[in-house]
């Protein structure tokens, strides 16, 4: 929401018309009401260096230069303990190496810190407000020498806190803002739980957490040093008359299946700061370019100090039908088109308040279909979305902020992008939800958002739960969702993970969610773990059956294991090797090779996560055993790429019936990890993210990898994913063996294939059986014989098996029979011809071109854009393909697109699996 009020000239014929009650106080204009932002000027300190009190703190003599070496200057704000404290370089480069435990101290989270500005506080207005929208996790406020808030009051992570300070502020002077902040102290299973966050596994609690007396090995308290307390969120001064909009929103209801009109509802809350009884007008115009206005408003008298919820609906006011509304739809689905709301409260004609957003006019629903296929999930059918009446295919990823909650709106929006780039249509929040930028970005981006609390720890142990717990949950609720409320993007909401609320705790959520107006989905559980008393599972279609480490691409087709259908919350291969230049950025060159406890470090927690048992087996089984981390990572790509394809692809390729909704765990790094990503904390992408990508295109030609029956036989699928009708394409199949010989040429009919739906294309028996290793090349050809799409797969005569469904572990990797994908270390090399060029339509755009003169393919080529001629990789950097395959004779064009005020794209270097590097400039 953005604040844009104004207060006009109040005129002294307004005592002839109102009751005297409604004179203003003042006698002369007032200045617009505004919010400003006090990121600017911040100091922090630890408690235990500052014996200093708040009421002397908090004043504007008070002097922390006498005492340089306890107060530190926050470089930026908002900033957490342990970020400021980097930022600063009292702790620097903490996720290099064992820096993150081996040079912090790791009690921070046992000491009190002091969060101190200086801000001016424009004269004129009669409210002024200080708004907190995360604090980790209590604190004290002190403005001016007084205590405007107590640690009783000011507690929750993810509360909202709204404070009243107009008796405390000094208009058109200087005032100083102290706030002591008490971190999370207690620890689950030890002494009880606050409401905080928690990296549970996500970072390895052998190594990172509490590791004293009573820790319970299955469920570790993973933290760092300061638990993330502090101001993590914006703080804001907020300046207004005596009556101030708080947030709002507007429903919208499409008649479906029709979607030619659109009943929209306002919903939004007026607050009477003063001791008088206010009369006004509230007044409502949506606006659209192109589109006419929507005019709407009500008179509203106020009580003294009266807080009060207000509502336009189309039962009272007809012109909020409004007839062919441009719908907001997921950018993979359309154009999200969004509307502006304006709010106005008018006293004598002017407004006194005046506040502005943007919604979508969409409807998002949620039903469970009737897929009995795995009956040990649960009874009820899978989950899935429709929006605006049509079904929606979720193929989403996890999405994390820093470690330590770095505030980086570029960082933001680089990450956003590559979800558009990637052709994700989906990101889920498990709690570590960021401020409201992150959901405005979302909207405009037409990215759907599923947003929930984390799972595992602090709010999944209700037994341990006190008033004070119960008390922050609802409130931590209420803050969240009316935050959330007004967005677009906002799709479902999860009052849980692997968990389901209890009774006491469920209803109460449902009844806040009633009461905010929430209209979108809402789960209580996206597991099926929880039972009845009877045995019964308790789920609403959403299951977390993993696997949450590697599996090969016939997993994905065969049909036969429950994890690889229906609706599933988070699956993907946790253990993930970044590209070789991201690796020497925080494991220390000693510490290299082979994998040892500095690689483990940076892992998760679970058993064969914290050893990269999966990922190793994995690479070392189907590409061969590794001498170097150089080559180690090399073959991982290979490996994350084919697995991750597979996964995308297969819950559109096997059909709507049994595949709603794969979430990708996750999509990137809070830190550089091993933790599974789509790309890591560089933002440096890799095999996983052009794997996610080729795997997601809305038009493609799928190869199953001889998943099904006696596995002589791969299907073909196109699949079309685009909005509309796919009409009058081809599917060309073609086969290589390693020496580069074409043995296999197939083109299917012609296909037309609706939105959304499949096509058999082909079906292809085993081709060059002399080859152990053979490339498979799929096109899609539009009606003019136009390559559109291309998918290359590598694909060993021997087969992968995974064995037994009933011997599928999430976070286990057995397999009965591996695929041997050694021979392509074999393949002979390749002298490759680069070419790289400005492309003239677009700056900040270069045109690679890779030619293989030979008669051999030249396998696994990625292109990279270098500022300088042995320089790293600039980052952030989409490609409209990469780690691709050229074969004989050809040449493939690599687009790279920089964001605006990149490095300069002066090189190209391109590295393959069987040619040497190439490094050539940019003409």
């Amino acid at each position: 929401m953005r604040r844009t009020a104004v207060l006009g000239l109040v005129v002294l014929l307004a005592v002839l018309v109102l009751g005297v009650g409604d004179v203003p106080r003042f006698a002369r204009p007032e200045p617009p009401a505004r919010d400003v932002a006090l990121s600017a000027g911040w100091q922090l300190a630890s408690a235990r260096d500052v014996t200093d009190d708040g009421p002397s703190i908090s004043t504007a003599d008070y002097r922390t230069t006498s005492s340089r070496g306890q107060w530190h200057d926050v470089r930026q704000m908002p900033a957490t303990v342990l970020q400021a404290l980097q930022a600063d370089g009292t702790y620097p480069n903490l996720y290099y190496g064992k820096n993150l435990l081996d040079e912090v101290p790791q009690d921070l989270w046992k000491q009190d810190w002091w969060y101190r500005t200086t801000f001016d506080a424009e004269a004129g207005h009669r409210t002024y407000q200080l708004d907190f929208p995360g604090i980790n996790y209590r604190a004290q406020i002190w403005l001016n020498g007084q205590l405007v808030a107590d640690d009783r009051e000011i507690v929750g992570m993810y509360v909202d806190h709204d404070l009243d300070v107009t008796a405390w502020i000094r208009p058109g002077q200087p005032n100083t803002l102290a706030v002591k902040v008490t971190p999370e102290r207690s620890l689950q299973d030890v002494d009880g739980v606050e409401l905080a966050d928690s990296w549970f596994d996500w970072i390895n609690w052998n190594f990172l957490g509490y590791r004293g007396p009573n820790k319970n090995p299955a469920n570790g308290n993973s933290f760092v040093a300061d638990r993330n307390a502090g101001v993590w969120k914006p703080v804001t001064l907020r300046m207004s008359g005596a009556v101030a909009i708080a947030a709002a929103t507007v429903n919208t209801e499409l008649p479906l299946p029709n979607t030619d009109s659109a009943r929209l509802s306002i919903f939004t809350t007026l607050r009477n700061f003063s001791s008088d009884r206010i009369r006004g007008v509230l007044r409502a115009t949506i606006s659209r370019a192109g589109k006419p206005d929507v005019e709407v408003e009500k008179p509203v008298s106020l009580g003294p100090g009266e807080c009060r919820d207000v509502e336009f609906t189309p039962d009272d006011f007809s012109q909020l039908t409004v007839q062919h509304p441009d719908l907001w739809w997921p950018y993979t689905m359309g154009a999200p088109n969004l509307y502006d709301l304006r709010l106005e409260f008018r006293q004598f004609g002017s407004a006194v308040d005046d506040t502005h957003q943007r919604f979508g006019v969409r409807t998002v629903t949620q039903f469970r279909d009737d897929d009995d296929r795995f009956p040990e999930l649960g009874a009820g059918g899978n989950f899935y979305l429709q929006v605006n009446g049509r079904d929606f295919l979720v193929r989403g990823a996890t999405y994390t902020p820093d470690l330590l909650y770095a505030y980086d709106p570029n960082r933001e929006d680089a990450i956003l992008s590559y979800v558009r780039d990637l052709g994700l249509n989906m990101l889920r929040l498990e709690s570590k939800i960021p401020d409201e930028n992150f959901a405005e970005k979302a909207d405009e981006l037409g990215i759907p958002l599923m947003v929930g609390w984390m799972c595992c720890n602090q709010w999944e142990k209700w037994p341990q739960w006190d008033d004070e717990d119960n008390r922050v949950a609802r409130d931590s609720l209420r803050s969240q969702i009316t935050m959330l409320r007004s967005h677009a993007s906002a799709f479902v909401w999860a009052n849980a993970s692997d968990g389901r609320p209890p009774d006491e705790v469920r209803e109460d959520y449902h009844q806040i969610l009633t009461d905010l107006h929430w209209q979108n989905a809402v789960v209580d559980t996206v597991s099926s773990y929880v039972t009845d008393a009877s045995g019964e599972r308790l789920w609403d279609g959403i299951q977390m059956a993993g696997p949450y480490t590697w599996r090969p691409p016939s997993y994905w087709f065969s049909g036969k294991y429950r994890a690889a259908r229906g609706a599933s919350a988070e699956q993907g291969d946790n253990e993930h090797i970044p590209p070789f230049a991201s690796l020497q950025e925080f494991i220390p060159p000693d510490k290299l090779w082979p994998i040892n406890d500095f690689w483990y470090f940076h892992a998760g927690s679970n058993p064969d996560n914290t050893a990269l048992t999966s990922t190793q087996l994995a690479v070392n089984r189907r590409y061969g055993a590794s001498g170097s981390a150089y080559e180690f990572a090399r073959k991982a790509q290979l490996a994350h790429y084919e697995s991750t394809r597979a996964q995308f692809e297969s819950y559109a390729a096997l059909g709507w019936a049994g595949h709603k909704m794969t979430i990708y765990w996750m999509l990137n790094n809070h830190w550089p990890s091993f933790f599974g990503n789509l790309f890591d904390y560089y933002l440096r992408p890799g095999g996983a993210y052009y794997g996610a990508k080729q795997g997601m295109r809305p038009l493609s030609a799928v190869f199953d990898s001889y998943a099904t029956g006696d596995r002589s036989r791969a299907n073909v699928t196109l699949v079309n994913q685009t909005p509309g009708e796919a009409k009058d394409v081809r599917v060309r199949v073609r086969v290589y063996d390693l020496q580069g010989r074409l043995r296999d040429d197939q083109t299917s009919p012609t296909l037309t294939v609706g939105s959304g739906d499949t096509a058999r294309a082909l079906t292809l028996p085993r081709e060059a059986r002399d080859s152990r290793v053979f490339f498979v090349r799929c096109e899609v050809l539009d009606a003019s014989g136009k390559v559109v799409d291309e998918n290359v797969y590598w694909q060993s005569q021997a087969n992968d098996d995974v064995g037994d469904p009933d011997g599928d572990f999430a976070f286990e990797l057995h397999q009965d029979t591996w695929a041997d994908m050694t021979p392509l270390n074999y393949l002979t090399k390749v002298p490759l011809s680069v070419t790289a060029r400005r492309a003239p339509d677009s700056v900040g755009a270069v045109m690679i071109s890779l030619r293989n003169p030979t008669k051999q393919v030249a396998f696994f080529e990625r292109a990279e854009v270098t500022a300088t001629r042995d320089g790293d990789e600039v980052l952030p950097i989409t490609y409209d393909d990469n780690y691709v395959t050229v074969f004989p004779g050809e040449t493939v064009d690599v687009r790279a697109t920089l964001p605006a005020g990149s490095a300069p794209a002066d090189w190209v270097r391109v590295t393959g699996y069987n040619t040497a590097p190439v490094v050539v400039p940019v003409s």
